[in-house]
């Protein structure tokens, strides 16, 4: 009869441990720095590693999924500082409501988030608030060590219709405060309507469609420039050419 209760209590310890995901998985690997870890920041900018974030409802529904990468900008003494997020580190977390949506991403020992909340109105789904910080390790001698802090509230990113997802393969710089930014790159996210195994037609962020549709335009105005030249000394050269035919 002894034998149930542990059984049970073992039965108990491994669904919580399935049930972690692996984002936690890979913190209790580097738990032996996670209570001191603190994100060292480089002197060269680089592209950040691209991850992708689920976040599902109690019910097991998913109601937002993102695909990024995830970079810092610390700004200290006039000199850019960079930091690049692995994310096999972060740790997901959220909740998901039938008007707001919300997603965080953690470093282990909170050294940095970043937290983002999508709102529905009138049948638009976009960014309504995002803050960030980041505790990174002294950058340089005689520098000291802090939390950079920031947050953009009352705002409209990454706009698109339900179903659909707001995709940039183009860098998103967002500036939290003057010491800090925050570098997206690339990013293809939505929220709410959320199909099983990938997104729903893409919205193409701005500066993708001006590096898509601008030099397009502009080959189609060369081109027509060209046709209306031609067209142009045709026409000129028949009628110098009829101007001297005998009658």
């Amino acid at each position: 009869m002894e034998i149930l209760p542990f059984c049970r209590g073992l039965f108990l310890l491994v669904a919580s441990i399935s049930l972690v995901g692996p984002s936690l998985l890979v913190d209790q690997h580097t738990s032996g720095h996670a209570g001191r870890y603190q994100p060292a920041l480089q002197p060269s900018q680089s592209v950040p590693d691209t991850g992708t974030y689920l976040l599902e409802s109690t019910s097991g529904k998913l109601c937002l999924k993102a695909t990024m990468g995830l970079g810092y900008t610390v700004i200290i003494k006039k000199k850019s500082w960079y930091y690049n997020v692995d994310p096999s580190m972060l740790l997901v977390s959220g909740h998901c409501g039938t008007n707001a949506v919300t997603l965080s991403l953690t470093l282990p020992n909170n050294s940095a988030s970043l937290q983002l909340t999508y709102s529905l109105v009138d049948s638009v789904s976009y960014v309504s608030k995002l803050s960030v910080h980041i505790s990174p390790q002294p950058a340089c001698d005689g520098c000291s060590s802090g939390t950079y802090p920031g947050e953009l509230s009352n705002i409209s990113l990454f706009q698109a219709p339900p179903g659909e997802s707001y995709q940039c393969s183009s860098q998103i710089l967002l500036v939290m405060t003057e010491e800090l930014q925050v570098r997206l790159v690339p990013l293809q996210i939505q929220a709410f309507k959320v199909p099983d195994g990938g997104y729903g037609q893409e919205v193409m962020c701005p500066a993708d469609y001006n590096s898509a549709v601008v030099p397009t335009i502009l080959w189609a105005t060369a081109f027509g420039l060209l046709l209306i030249a031609v067209l142009t000394y045709l026409l000129v050269k028949d009628r110098r050419g009829t101007g001297y035919q005998r009658l």
